[in-house]
């Protein structure tokens, strides 16, 4: 077993807006792979992303801030295991006298991740199961893209679903932005 090294690309909306999409990726941007995550912890990934200052701080806002105020620091994140669709995750955390790993879903993870500024990995295995060739798909991407505004709502509706069964989420957020085009002019 290796770990490898991964990134947050971006977060997605899920087709129904029930639940929202966070896509991984390798270091090296050859392969990535979605997790589904709730709408609370995608607005903390992307407030993170983005720099976004809220007046009040959230919850991970507040756990970050008691742990630099107690000396915890987050040294990375390991995704060690994958279990009927459920990534387990640890936080490798540390402070003057200890090191200690901490269970953490793997949105939690991402998000204290983007704060601390420390890796995240993965095992090989897992990435083996979940990852998709980000070439093979970025290709079939550009391939289609120009056809899509050709297709009505209804068409890109078919094939984002298509895409979204495939778990090609990157395609599936240019079907959705040309269909939002078309619906809201």
């Amino acid at each position: 077993m290796a770990k490898i090294e991964i990134k947050i690309n971006y977060v997605a909306e899920w087709t129904d807006k029930s639940a929202r999409v966070l896509v991984l990726q390798t270091k090296d941007e050859t392969m990535s792979f979605p997790v589904i995550i709730a709408e609370s912890e995608a607005f903390s990934i992307v407030k993170e992303l983005e720099n976004l200052q809220l007046k009040r701080p959230q919850t991970h806002d507040l756990l970050y801030s008691i742990m630099r105020d107690f000396q915890i620091n987050i040294d990375y994140v390991h995704i060690y295991n994958l279990v009927e669709g459920i990534f387990y995750t640890h936080l490798y955390c540390s402070n003057m006298t200890e090191e200690i790993k901490i269970e953490a879903r793997i949105s939690d993870a991402a998000i204290l991740a983007l704060k601390y500024k420390c890796p995240m990995y993965i095992e090989d295995f897992i990435l083996e199961q979940v990852g998709v060739n980000a070439d093979s798909s970025q290709e079939e991407d550009l391939d289609s893209a120009d056809d899509l505004s050709r297709k009505s709502v209804k068409e890109l509706e078919a094939i984002l679903q298509e895409a979204i069964e495939n778990e090609n989420y990157e395609y599936a957020s240019q079907i959705r932005d040309e269909i939002n085009k078309k619906i809201k002019p």
